[in-house]
């Protein structure tokens, strides 16, 4: 007579406690909670930290065409609080809005930000318009890309701290 044997679950039940804490939940993606060893919003916090202490001046502007930082020779630009952005020469003031925005979710690499400006006219300040690539940071600049329509064409604007 064969005898039934008995097996226990518990092996099973941790395979499957295992695999349920794999996968990041909403919760982790959206406050901070350490995923790949990174924390997410640290990029994101980082980079607002360093453009809204302080006033910064664009130090390289190079649109596709040719390096167009003349047209914001002896401006500083605020980046304020309820995402305000506000250039002015000290005659001039222009205003607009900024923000950053994740691609992914994650934020382990700068690339995966997008810093937003927007502003209204004049001409020069209405062409920096767009969802720049962060490409490098530091305690003192912030360096932005564009690849530009079709043709692959690429805008560069970095910001220094004054």
């Amino acid at each position: 007579m064969k005898t039934l044997r008995q097996f226990s679950l518990k092996p099973v039940l941790i395979i499957i406690k295992i695999n349920s804490t794999c996968n990041p939940s909403m919760n982790d993606l959206n406050t901070g909670n350490r995923l790949k060893g990174v924390t997410p919003i640290d990029n994101q916090n980082g980079v607002t930290i360093i453009v809204t202490d302080g006033t910064l001046k664009i130090n390289f502007y190079w649109d596709t065409d040719g390096n167009e930082i003349i047209n914001f020779n002896g401006f500083n630009f605020s980046f304020g609080t309820n995402n305000l952005l506000t250039a002015t020469d000290g005659t001039n003031t222009y205003t607009g809005t900024w923000s950053i925005t994740d691609t992914n979710g994650y934020i382990d690499n700068l690339s995966d930000l997008k810093f937003d400006i927007t502003f209204t006219p004049p001409i020069n300040f209405v062409e920096i318009i767009d969802d720049w690539e962060i490409i490098d940071n530091s305690s003192s600049y912030i360096k932005l890309k564009d690849v530009v329509g079709s043709n692959g064409g690429t805008d560069f604007l970095a910001f220094s701290k004054n």
